[in-house]
């Protein structure tokens, strides 16, 4: 019978959802570098579900390819979109799936709900109500605002979608100029710097990667309209935060959502934890409530392929 490890500090409501399979494998959790390395070295897993925080040590430090190495593995499944802390890709008996778009919609509310706020300028009337000061402030309505979405995979799409259903112009940028109902003018990663003139509102949207490490510096912040909104909820690395905090602290930027940092959790000294203009989550903006058992229902559904000798979907490539 095969073993399946589930790599997570706190695996109750994953366990439930793969009841049905014990009498198929040998289900073993694990949560901690000690824990699970020894539940790789005892069980020999043939397939892990991987949640990155199992194998976090308190100062969020880990070697996070150890269930990449280990032998007996043939399959591991990310509890996530991203699995850049799998790289390199260099096992061919290793298959690697990921969870890409099951949380996308949510995010995308997120993303909205942010972009809203800011705009309409509900963060300053929260600060107002903080001190009991009764002073409106007007604001232009995101009804015939341009939006840029700079990646419009599973997430930014939905981020188009919504913009759309609000009466925005939409903006989006893909490798391949696939058409969207809801995107007016589709672009290339390459005329980034083209349509950043024209957006009122930039969200990101794109993976950690040599080509988009400090994307957005101080030339393609200087690049964007006058007043604009920026949004990064992809990858803390995608963005130069010395360049940000200058385009802030000068008002070239109106203002900014962030949930992704270059070094998380965010340091207690930058100055964005109290920026008047920014709104800092930390690396949530997905978290709904049930997220354990989308992902462990999603793993479910590959583990039954899985055991009955079935292709994999969703393989990812390096």
């Amino acid at each position: 019978m095969k073993s399946v490890l589930v790599i997570r500090n706190s695996p109750d409501r994953a366990l439930d959802v793969l009841a049905p399979f014990q009498d198929r494998c040998r289900i073993v959790t694990a949560g901690g570098p000690k824990a699970v390395a020894e539940a790789f070295e005892t069980h020999r897993p043939a397939a892990v579900l991987y949640y990155k925080e199992g194998l976090r040590n308190p100062d969020r430090t880990g070697d996070y390819r150890l269930p990449y190495r280990a032998d007996g593995v043939q399959w591991i499944h990310v509890a996530g979109s991203g699995y850049e802390h799998l790289l390199p890709l260099d096992r061919p008996d290793v298959t690697v799936t990921n969870s890409a778009g099951l949380l996308s919609p949510f995010l995308a509310e997120t993303v909205i709900g942010a972009m809203a706020a800011m705009n309409s300028g509900l963060i300053a009337y929260h600060l107002d109500q903080m001190e009991k000061r009764w002073d409106t402030r007007p604001f232009k309505p995101l009804r015939e605002q341009t939006l840029l979405v700079v990646g419009l995979g599973h997430i930014g799409g939905y981020v188009a979608d919504y913009a759309k259903a609000m009466g925005m112009r939409v903006i989006g940028l893909r490798r391949t100029a696939t058409p969207r109902d809801s995107v007016d003018v589709m672009g290339t990663p390459e005329e980034l710097e083209r349509y950043l003139p024209e957006a009122d509102v930039v969200s990101v949207h794109l993976r950690m990667s040599p080509e988009t490490a400090h994307l957005f510096d101080k030339t393609r912040f200087a690049a964007m309209k006058r007043d604009a909104l920026f949004i990064n909820t992809s990858r803390g690395g995608v963005v130069d935060e010395t360049a940000l905090i200058e385009a802030l602290d000068s008002g070239h930027l109106r203002g900014a959502y962030l949930d992704v940092f270059e070094k998380e959790p965010l340091s207690e000294k930058s100055p964005l934890w109290s920026h008047p203009n920014v709104l800092v989550s930390p690396h949530g903006a997905d978290t709904v409530a049930d997220m354990d058992r989308r992902y462990a229902g999603l793993f479910a559904e590959l583990l039954a392929d899985f055991l009955d000798g079935k292709p994999f979907t969703r393989q990812v490539v390096s």
